[in-house]
């Protein structure tokens, strides 16, 4: 029987590293080999993960221009993309430069680990994290099988924040999506529903995506942005309903299913609680609040955690106030969402008609010049957004 890439065999490890990552999810993954491939890749590293990573439990999809890191092993590609809004008026997105892009959660495993298993200087311990500690010198991490381990440098994607409900916004975006399969070629492989509002939103931000793999084979994805979770029949069900009277199909095989929750929260989150203990994906902030997107934000940080790593012997970076800016812009459309100031399809349909889509893309990835900022919130109902500004800073600073 051949072994799947992701079989890793975790030894039973005590001891002292240069870097420990807690958690060997995309973010402890990514950045183990970032470090693999940069100028200090003889540093000894041991990764802490309580799963065998053998399944496709997730996918990212994601737009960038150019190539990336994972370019080789993506699954899809777009050049267009559909919008539909609630009256399924449906148009076609001029993106510009950039990809729609799609990768599988296995065959980003499968790579990744593949990769590293290739290195000697880094170990595996199938196990859960307990706590992690700092002393003047290093820190160390007690897992639950009660070893101490001490590193140099402990990256964390494990911790979880603690929300203050109070003063933030804290939404969820939650989805679930069948892969299906029809008979009949049904689905142009060309073309991705990237957001189609066009269901019923129940007084809620709620969209379908269609991804298609080829004219037989899509992922159809019902998403929603608001504070409670369906139960497993109302998915199952929003996404058959989608299948049965838009795409009007009654025969089709379920290859797979996935469900996901990803937080969108204007906490303020702590990437670096300490002198070794650094936070990384999620739980370092770099979630976008505003739309959910974490792959790309976490392969631009890591990267640049790597850099500061290779010149400065420290993974701690000094972060501008002015580009914490675009945390405010999300701690705005949070508001506006929360309270429920305009419907959320209205907002993202005035985004994409009144402004170029890419330069959408541009600034929802942080991108953008103050100047552009400046014409992309004058495309929106500025009464609607001007309310939830003076709550966010009401909020922010006074309550």
């Amino acid at each position: 029987m051949t072994k799947n890439n992701t079989d890793v065999h975790f030894e039973e490890t005590e001891g002292v590293y240069d870097y420990i990552i807690c958690g060997g999810g995309m973010a402890g993954l990514s950045l183990a080999y970032y470090l693999k491939m940069s100028r200090i890749s003889n540093k000894s590293i041991l990764i802490i993960e309580p799963q065998e990573k053998n399944i496709n439990d997730r996918t990212w999809a994601f737009w960038e221009v150019g190539d990336n890191t994972f370019e080789q092993i993506l699954y899809k590609k777009w050049s267009s993309v559909k919008f539909c809004d609630t009256k399924n008026n449906s148009q076609i997105l001029d993106i510009g430069d950039y990809y729609y892009k799609l990768l599988r959660g296995i065959d980003f495993y499968n790579f990744v680990i593949g990769e590293l298993k290739k290195t000697g200087n880094i170990e595996w311990l199938k196990d859960s994290v307990a706590a992690i500690q700092e002393n003047k010198n290093d820190a160390f991490v007690t897992t639950k099988a009660g070893k101490k381990i001490r590193a140099n440098f402990i990256f964390d994607s494990t911790y979880k924040l603690k929300l203050n409900i109070k003063n933030n916004h804290n939404l969820l975006q939650h989805f679930k999506g069948f892969v299906i399969r029809s008979e009949k070629p049904i689905f142009n492989p060309a073309l991705p529903d990237m957001m189609n509002f066009g269901i019923e939103q129940q007084n809620d931000c709620r969209f379908i995506y269609v991804l298609p793999f080829d004219e037989h084979t899509a992922l159809i994805e019902y998403t929603l942005f608001n504070e409670s979770l369906l139960t497993t029949e109302e998915y199952d069900s929003e996404i058959k309903k989608y299948i049965l009277e838009k795409i009007q199909l009654t025969h089709y095989q379920i290859l797979e299913e996935e469900f996901g929750i990803i937080p969108m929260s204007d906490e303020s989150t702590n990437e670096f609680p300490s002198k070794h203990i650094i936070r990384i994906g999620t739980a370092g902030g770099y979630t976008n609040p505003a739309t959910g997107y974490t792959f790309q934000n976490t392969q631009r940080r890591l990267k640049q955690i790597v850099a500061h790593l290779e010149k400065t012997g420290s993974p701690i970076i000094k972060e501008t106030w002015f580009k914490k800016r675009f945390l405010f812009y999300s701690s705005v459309f949070l508001n506006v969402l929360e309270q429920k100031r305009l419907p959320a399809a209205e907002v993202f349909a005035d985004l994409y008609n009144k402004n170029s889509p890419s330069q959408i893309f541009k600034f929802l990835d942080g991108d953008t010049t103050l100047l552009e900022e400046i014409k992309i919130m004058y495309s929106t109902k500025k009464t609607k957004f001007i309310a939830a500004v003076l709550d966010v800073v009401r909020r922010k600073f006074f309550v």
